[in-house]
């Protein structure tokens, strides 16, 4: 919910809040209109929040003041012409940063404070642990950090791991295709340590991206799964990410198969797997692809994936799945899982490809930061990421 929402609804808590805390929530809700509107009025903002103009008045010398927004222009208004001014975010009030840590692949991308990307740099590599991902991924910051002056607000990680929520590190799971740790991600990527960091797992990430900007922005449940290197699913139920007690929700690799065996270990010993046996090989998925017919080792990578899938979707019945990652590109990939998932799920699914590829971690990372340094002196916290009672991502591709 966002605070224009609290004010009309009446849903601030019953105490009555602090004065700093009221003009915490009017600040915020001034933003939300600009963020969501672009250059508005003063009157025009009041009107759309449900907030008394001197109110907002008030609020706009205190963003002025802050830097947060810019007086941009006068626009005619009433019968007799008169003109009124313009507020609107100040994109230079700071940047946010969205860093990726894959199997073979990191990425970073900068966001202006509305939300234009300022610097995006990526690489493949032979990356088989995080601490290699993390040497890369401080190169390819230090590069943004000599295109972009402004300050760093806040900062989001994706890794492809399991993550503690409580602890924001890597949780250690056997046959993992991402191996290493990190105790500190803040230091390792040599980030500001008064920089608000947030750490997620890849898939959680890409779940996020989904709903605010991919084939899920309509949907309140959602099964969101990501084919790379490794697989994963993220869980959106009731309107919000769902993490689990220990950040394992939506780990269907490690799903046991009839053999006991996890399904990643499966299929990294499997004709498609990496030599270490911990990952899938995407080059060796398309060069069997290139086969007419593709053969058996192919049918049971398919098999493999869509059992793991309609096992989740069984028991969590998210109506609807979104499918990404760089193996979702590939059509035979994607309508020889539909086939399996539709024809055996226990209730209707409707299978989508997500439009998102393999950029929905770094997407999400991105949004997430944004997020966070927007909210970074309002009302919000950390946790509201990943909700629907944030600010929209206009500006974010």
């Amino acid at each position: 919910m966002t605070p224009s929402e609290a004010f009309r609804r009446g849903s601030v808590p019953a105490a009555t809040p602090l004065p700093g805390t009221l003009a915490q929530l009017t600040d915020a809700a001034f933003l939300d209109v600009l963020f969501r509107d672009g250059p508005s009025s003063r009157a025009q903002i009041a009107k759309s929040t449900g907030i008394s103009k001197p109110t907002i008045s008030e609020s706009a010398q205190r963003l002025l003041g802050s830097g947060r927004i810019l007086e941009v222009g006068q626009t005619a208004t009433g019968m007799r012409g008169r003109s009124a001014i313009l507020c609107d975010v100040n994109p230079s009030y700071g940047h946010s940063l969205g860093v990726v840590l894959e199997r073979g692949y990191v990425a970073v991308r900068v966001l202006d404070y509305r939300g234009a990307v300022l610097c995006e740099n990526q690489i493949e590599a032979d990356d088989e642990n995080l601490p290699a991902g993390i040497t890369h991924a401080r190169d390819l910051i230090a590069r943004c950090s000599d295109e972009v002056e402004t300050p760093l607000l806040a900062a989001a990680i994706s890794v492809a791991a399991p993550i503690d929520p409580r602890t924001q590190t890597v949780r250690q799971l056997p046959d993992a295709p991402f191996t290493g740790s990190v105790p500190d991600f803040a230091r390792a990527l040599q980030i500001e340590p008064i920089s608000p960091l947030l750490v997620d797992n890849d898939v959680n990430w890409a779940t996020i991206a989904e709903s605010r900007i991919g084939s899920m922005q309509d949907a309140d449940n959602f099964l969101y799964v990501y084919l790379g290197a490794g697989i994963g699913a993220g869980l959106f139920l009731s309107g919000g990410l769902h993490r689990g007690s220990n950040g394992t929700a939506g780990e269907i690799g490690f799903l046991r198969t009839a053999s006991g065996e996890t399904v990643m270990r499966r299929l990294g010993r499997s004709p498609v797997g990496t030599p270490d046996g911990r990952s899938i090989d995407l080059g060796r998925v398309r060069s069997l692809l290139d086969n007419d017919p593709p053969g058996p080792a192919m049918d049971e990578f398919l098999d493999d994936l869509a059992h793991a899938i309609v096992n989740v979707a069984t028991t969590v019945d998210p109506g609807r799945i979104a499918v990404g990652g760089p193996l979702s590109e590939v059509s035979q990939v994607a309508e020889g899982l539909r086939r399996r998932i539709e024809g055996t799920a226990l209730s209707g699914l409707e299978m989508t490809i997500s439009p998102l590829g393999r950029t929905a971690p770094l997407q999400g990372a991105a949004i997430g930061a944004l997020e966070l340094a927007r909210r970074l002196r309002s009302h919000a916290t950390p946790e509201n990421v990943g909700t629907t009672d944030n600010f929209d991502t206009r500006g974010e591709e």
